[in-house]
């Protein structure tokens, strides 16, 4: 927002999400949601892991249509062969999460965090924004 001069107001207009949200992420108060999330990080066009502190590199990541994340994790899990027992016993995440995602659910920044760490992937690659 500095670096474009922007207001949170019309940060907030520009990229369609409420002043409120964005004065809340500003202060530490929240963290966006996943929609929100990718919608910063494409505005901004880097990836989530930069957006979020998880890298200190940054890399542009293009905008593209993610899958459906419940779709998504299971591709990983498979390709990983990570059960689900071991993914709930082995991060903060709980069982009825997984349930909720599966019924369209969106998770948190805080799980993806914790599968991503766990699955020693990027967030991008969890999430489908990249392929790597």
């Amino acid at each position: 927002m500095e670096e474009r001069g922007l207001r949170s107001e019309e940060f907030s207009e520009t990229i369609g999400v409420a002043g409120s949200a964005v004065r809340a992420w500003l202060r530490g108060e929240k963290l966006p949601n996943l929609k929100n999330a990718v919608l910063l990080a494409d505005y901004i066009g880097c990836s989530l892991d930069y957006l979020v502190g998880r890298s200190e590199h940054y890399e542009e990541v293009l905008p593209r249509p993610l899958p459906p994340f419940y779709q998504r994790l299971r591709s990983i899990m498979k390709e990983q062969n990570v059960k689900r027992y071991a993914l709930t016993c082995n991060t903060t995440v709980k069982d009825s999460r997984i349930t909720n995602w599966a019924k369209g659910e969106s998770p948190s920044l805080t799980s993806l965090c914790a599968i991503a760490d766990y699955m020693h992937v990027s967030l991008d690659y969890l999430v489908g924004r990249t392929d790597y």
